[in-house]
C-alpha cells in the first residue's frame, strides 16, 4: 500500500493548531504504527512501532519537516528499485568490456 494513501491524522491527545509546540500525527500501515512528531522550528522525528527511524532539523517550517518525514516512511516500506531506465554501464551500451 503506498503510503500517499495513508491517512495521517493528528493526535488528539496532543495540542493541535498554532499555538502548539510539537504536533503528533499517527498511522498505520497494515499492523505498523508510524508517528511522526514535528515541532514549530521545523524538527521532527518519524518513530515506527516506537522505535526512531528518522530524524530533521533545520526545516524553514513545521510543514517541510512533515513532508521530509513522510518521504523518509515512504523509502522505508517500499525501498527504491532498479528501474528499467536507468542507464546501463559503459560496458554494456558498447557490448564490449574495457581492457
Amino acid at each position: 500500500m503506498p503510503l500517499t494513501r495513508v491517512e495521517w491524522k493528528p493526535n488528539a491527545e496532543h495540542a493541535a493548531g498554532k499555538g502548539s509546540t510539537v504536533q503528533q500525527f499517527i498511522a498505520k500501515l497494515g499492523n505498523d504504527r508510524l508517528e511522526i512528531d514535528v515541532a514549530a522550528w521545523g524538527e521532527g522525528v518519524l518513530k515506527i512501532n516506537g522505535v526512531e527511524i528518522g530524524h530533521v532539523a533545520n526545516r524553514k517550517t513545521r510543514h517541510q519537516a512533515f513532508l521530509e518525514l513522510k518521504r523518509m516512511a515512504e523509502r522505508h516500506f517500499h525501498p527504491r528499485q532498479k528501474s528499467a531506465k536507468e542507464p546501463k554501464s559503459r560496458e554494456a551500451k558498447s557490448g564490449t568490456k574495457r581492457r
